[in-house]
């Protein structure tokens, strides 16, 4: 069975965090309009438990970001020819 290269292993972690992003945001986003109390979110939700869930995944949200955008400003600066892939051994 052949062996999986890092650049597969990165385009999956890439997916993944993009993924979670969008969930993680949305997430964030309900939270936040919970707390303001606006669009009628708080009647879903109480602005205590929107408090909780909001500074919950503060950390998780920056960690997916991190790693998200640093597997793909890679694969940018690969693509635009800034950094070269490497020679196979």
């Amino acid at each position: 069975m052949p062996r999986k290269s890092a650049t597969y292993w990165l385009l999956k972690i890439a997916r993944l965090t993009g993924w979670l992003l969008f969930f993680l945001v949305l997430l964030y986003i309900v939270t936040g309009f919970a707390l303001c109390g606006k669009y009628g979110v708080s009647r879903w939700i109480s602005s205590q438990t929107a408090n909780r869930i909001h500074q919950l995944f503060e950390w998780p949200l920056i960690v997916i970001f991190a790693t998200h955008s640093v597997v793909t400003i890679y694969f940018a600066l690969r693509r635009w020819g800034w950094i070269g892939s490497r020679a196979r051994d």
